[in-house]
């Protein structure tokens, strides 16, 4: 079973990435270590993807998170065409893209939220709010 999660952000580390998704019940945040290399994924790589899917008439209805092992993120991307659902393993990084730019939800396992997910509390959103540096 799967839960729909919300993309929040990404944040950019020294030599990763880590993308945040927020559960809204119960509100849980999952972090996603982008390990995929900045250049692998060309900048109209989705554009040209989203081209191919429409003269295939073809919509995509969702990214799932399906699996996390060895510190890696597996994903599908669910697309339908006509009456026939296909799951696409693909990127991280480029479900995450395409999603953005398509507004598809994004589903996560539910092992994965228990996992890897950390509840969030008031607390830890003050904290956050309060040290954001002023100079943005």
């Amino acid at each position: 079973m799967y839960k729909e999660a919300k993309y929040i952000t990404t944040i950019p580390g020294n030599d990763k990435r880590t993308a945040y998704f927020l559960c809204k019940n119960p509100k849980v945040l999952v972090p996603m270590e982008l390990k995929d290399a900045v250049n692998f994924v060309y900048p109209d790589l989705c554009t040209i993807l989203r081209h191919v899917l429409t003269t295939l008439k073809t919509e995509i209805i969702s990214a799932k998170i399906y699996k996390f092992q060895d510190g890696v993120f597996y994903t599908y991307l669910t697309i339908n065409q006509g009456s026939k659902y296909t799951d696409i393993n693909i990127p991280p990084l480029v479900a995450l893209k395409i999603c953005k730019m398509l507004n598809a939800p994004i589903l996560i396992n539910e092992k994965i939220i228990r996992e890897v997910g950390f509840c969030v509390t008031r607390e830890m959103i003050d904290n956050a709010l309060n040290n954001i540096p002023q100079n943005y």
